[in-house]
């Protein structure tokens, strides 16, 4: 995974009581997210808990997440990794966006490939949170393809209701899903 930057602090927090648990399924924050929702055509990411806050999902390439004929879109891999990097805010249960995101590609990623990806909490320094990620082809093993930071700022849960709040209230009250935010 990439090196912390020099502006990240060093010391990793510790997860909420409540944060998900190894081997816990995240499940969708709501079913039209392009990222984790089932409902769209979109990446149907389902990511997975594990150890030292981190998190993994396998992302399988397809025709539709094509850029140049045969790869995967640079910008796919880069919705992938926002979705595993933001949902690395559920083991602290607290709603974060993205303040920035830096991706580097490796190796091209072939249509067809699956991309294993794990992500981890790096620091945090109030509500400023450092996270890392790594995308490795057709097994979490595999040749190194992508890597990526991201710095993710807590928000308040009103920050969501600022466009369309019906709709936050209806994925909210969705059973069975992640609340929106966390």
């Amino acid at each position: 995974m990439p090196e912390a930057t020099t502006a990240t602090p060093t010391t990793r927090p510790v997860a909420h009581p409540d944060a998900p648990v190894p081997g816990q399924h995240l499940g969708e924050h709501h079913e039209f997210c392009f990222a984790c929702g089932h409902q769209v055509d979109g990446l149907r990411l389902d990511i997975v808990a594990a150890e030292d806050l981190s998190l993994t999902c396998a992302f399988e390439v397809t025709e539709a997440h094509q850029g140049a004929p045969g790869l995967a879109h640079g910008g796919i891999v880069a919705a992938a990794f926002d979705e595993i990097l933001g949902a690395l805010q559920s083991f602290f249960q607290e709603p974060a966006v993205t303040a920035s995101l830096t991706t580097q590609y490796r190796k091209p990623i072939p249509v067809g490939a699956t991309l294993h990806m794990r992500s981890r909490v790096d620091a945090r320094d109030g509500r400023k949170l450092w996270f890392s990620c790594e995308g490795r082809l057709d097994s979490p093993d595999g040749p190194l393809a992508a890597e990526g930071e991201g710095l993710f700022i807590v928000v308040p849960r009103t920050h969501f209701e600022a466009g369309r709040p019906h709709e936050v209230t209806a994925a909210r009250s969705e059973p069975g899903l992640r609340e929106v935010g966390p």
